[in-house]
């Protein structure tokens, strides 16, 4: 291995950057209305999204979110489930054209939301990648974003409808696939210690494979892609991998799976059919079984739970704000008819006893007398 690592030192960052390559034909238009999206769900490909027209907002189901104007670019190279919207309240349905690999000569033209009114229009391509033998995708930043305004040689291909006349016409599909390519290579190139992204130290496979798990848990991945993508075998991984961890690689992707998708449930803002596509099930009723599962308690469930708790703790302060206006006559008042009237009081309260402000919820402030 420290002989590979080697050989790698020594290639020019040309070099390593000339084995990197994105193929397919697989291109379209999206014409955005208002409160319209769509969501692209996880797998091997890179994801490649221009605005044409208007904005967007781009989330990932890792985190990384961006707001892209016109003649920005954004380059999803994690493989990661995403959605990309008019505002963030917009539905994000998914995008049927972009969920697996097509072959076209002229992108088509995909309405999204309400027709006659075009907010945003975006050119996105659906890529295979064709990554040098020295990367590891995990190194690699999950979104690119390429904008005009930064400026720079990315930012020259970016010009005001490189994009947008490159898609017009017979082959428009191949030629948009190459400026694809080139883009990903100059994005890449501006990136602080490209060489490092290219030729990463080699480190322990399970490690780096609980990496890549962590990192994307709603990808694809089965035992013989986790193997593949950290250099080994699919049987010695999976007994090197069930040795060290304790569990099956299988097992680890789907407890991620799951803290994943609870994550996004707690957050409120999508619906179960849309984190389920993000935490990387085809099946809603498959991902509600194994959810129900793993927490005893099914995606529903947990929301209605999550939403009872907030309103709780919503409620609760209130029969304790009298004490924050600095009126001590008044607000121990106030505070004895609201327990008369039954509303909110302290844990350790009652009619007959006062409150008990030794509780372990309280923190006492200045001396006991």
């Amino acid at each position: 291995m420290p002989r590979i690592a080697a050989i790698a030192d020594t290639r020019s960052l040309s070099d390593l950057l000339s084995g990197l390559e994105l193929r397919g034909q697989s291109w379209c238009y999206s014409d955005l209305g208002r409160q319209a999206g769509f969501s692209v769900p996880p797998g091997d490909a890179v994801l490649f999204h221009a605005v044409l027209h208007g904005s967007i907002r781009i989330a990932c189901a890792s985190g990384d979110v961006a707001v892209l104007e016109k003649g920005d670019v954004a380059i999803v190279l994690s493989g990661e489930a995403h959605a990309l919207r008019t505002s963030p309240e917009s539905e994000a349905s998914t995008h049927e054209f972009l969920r697996e690999e097509r072959a076209v000569d002229i992108p088509p033209t995909v309405m999204l939301g309400t027709v006659g009114t075009v907010c945003a229009r975006v050119l996105s391509g659906r890529l295979r990648p064709s990554w040098p033998s020295e990367v590891s995708r995990s190194t690699l930043p999950p979104m690119l974003q390429l904008a005009k305004a930064e400026g720079g040689p990315a930012a020259a291909l970016l010009q005001q409808d490189a994009l947008a006349l490159s898609g017009m016409g017979a082959g428009s599909a191949a030629l948009l696939t190459r400026l694809a390519s080139l883009m990903l290579v100059a994005g890449l190139r501006a990136e602080p210690g490209c060489r490092r992204l290219f030729a990463p130290q080699r480190r322990d496979p399970i490690a780096q494979a609980l990496q890549l798990i962590e990192g994307n848990p709603s990808a694809s991945w089965t035992v013989e892609k986790l193997a593949r993508s950290v250099g080994m075998g699919r049987s010695n991984f999976a007994a090197h991998f069930t040795q060290s961890v304790g569990r099956a690689p299988m097992e680890v992707v789907a407890e991620h799976r799951m803290e994943h998708a609870a994550a996004l449930l707690r957050q409120g803002r999508l619906k179960i059919a849309e984190i389920s596509e993000m935490a990387g099930y085809s099946s809603e009723a498959a991902f509600s079984r194994r959810f129900t599962r793993h927490f005893g308690l099914s995606p529903s469930q947990m929301r209605d739970s999550v939403r009872a708790c907030e309103n709780t703790a919503e409620a609760r302060p209130l029969g304790f704000y009298p004490l924050l206006t600095g009126r001590p006559a008044e607000d121990a008042a106030a505070i004895g008819r609201q327990r008369a009237a039954g509303g909110v009081s302290a844990p350790g309260a009652s009619a007959d006893r006062p409150l008990d402000f030794s509780h372990s919820g309280y923190i006492r402030l200045g001396s006991r007398d």
